[in-house]
């Protein structure tokens, strides 16, 4: 079930850092009329959604490592699976937070964030899940 998590991760950060690319190079005047008033101009967005997209990208890249490792029964990957998934739940975690609160303050937004905190909650169960599962698998190594 980790592997799984893992690996739906890994599609789900990486084709988030295709779109943001995609979008990035030819649709920031249409992310702009989506979004409140900012106080950055269009290619401040723009640069802005790149780095978030080379960042997710990263984070794709990485679940496909730590799940290589698991699929080679290397020891490493199982803790790095812990911290990544780890990591990546309280970040989730954080985000519907951030997504519900922005969601009381902006009603005209309301649906897109909670949209957003629902599916960052279920991220946020899913690395949970994996997290339980790799702990428990590394539990046994050391007691064997």
């Amino acid at each position: 079930m980790a592997r799984i998590v893992l690996m739906t991760g890994a599609v789900i950060w990486l084709l988030g850092g295709i779109v943001g690319t995609g979008i990035a190079a030819f649709e920031t005047n249409w992310l702009q009329s989506l979004l409140p008033p900012l106080a950055i101009d269009i290619e401040a967005l723009g640069g802005a959604l790149v780095a978030m997209a080379l960042a997710m990208v990263a984070i794709g890249l990485v679940h496909v490592v730590v799940v290589t490792g698991l699929h080679r029964e290397r020891r490493w990957a199982r803790s790095a699976g812990v911290l990544l998934a780890s990591v990546l739940a309280a970040a989730l975690l954080g985000l519907a937070v951030a997504a519900v609160s922005s969601a009381v303050r902006e009603p005209p937004y309301a649906p897109p964030l909670i949209a957003a905190a629902v599916a960052a909650t279920m991220g946020t169960v899913a690395y949970a899940l994996a997290v339980g599962r790799l702990a428990r698998e590394l539990g046994s190594e050391s007691g064997s």
